[in-house]
């Protein structure tokens, strides 16, 4: 990926990447969850399937993600659940597209896309349940 035109994409080692997110659930994952009734373990987006966290989904969370891309966004996070990989993606000339996140998408376990501001004030995942379950989009309250 590296470098293109449009925005830059660096990659997050594997200590960044699992400290990333940690970080993500203490701003997204609501406390005293029960982790019986919710399975977040398994896909940290079941707190958004099982309406343990109130957010947008669908196209309306593909619009708030897209208006977002368009908004004062540098830079954000992105993660995926199961192969601990993470990168920063520099969008400074505000390029960076929903179409773009394909090219992080190599197989099944690539297949759900966590996607974060630096601060942790929202979050955009685009789950392997596509059209089925998801995508999500939250903003935290504070």
């Amino acid at each position: 990926m590296g470098d293109n035109s449009r925005f830059t994409v660096l990659k997050l080692n594997s200590i960044e990447t699992t400290k990333i997110k940690k970080i993500w659930e203490d701003s997204f994952v609501p406390i005293g969850i029960d982790r019986q009734k919710i399975p977040y373990e398994d896909m940290l987006w079941h707190i958004f399937s099982y309406k343990a966290r109130e957010c947008e989904s669908g196209e309306q969370a593909r619009n708030s993600f897209k208006d977002i891309l368009k908004d004062n966004l540098y830079s954000f996070y992105l993660f995926h659940q199961y192969k601990n990989t993470g990168y920063i993606i520099d969008n400074k000339f505000r390029a960076f597209s929903f179409d773009d996140l394909s090219q992080f998408i190599t197989d099944l376990e690539t297949a759900d896309i966590y996607i974060t501001d630096e601060q942790f004030n929202w979050t955009f995942v685009l789950t392997h349940e596509d059209g089925w379950l998801g995508p999500y989009f939250c903003k935290r309250h504070r």
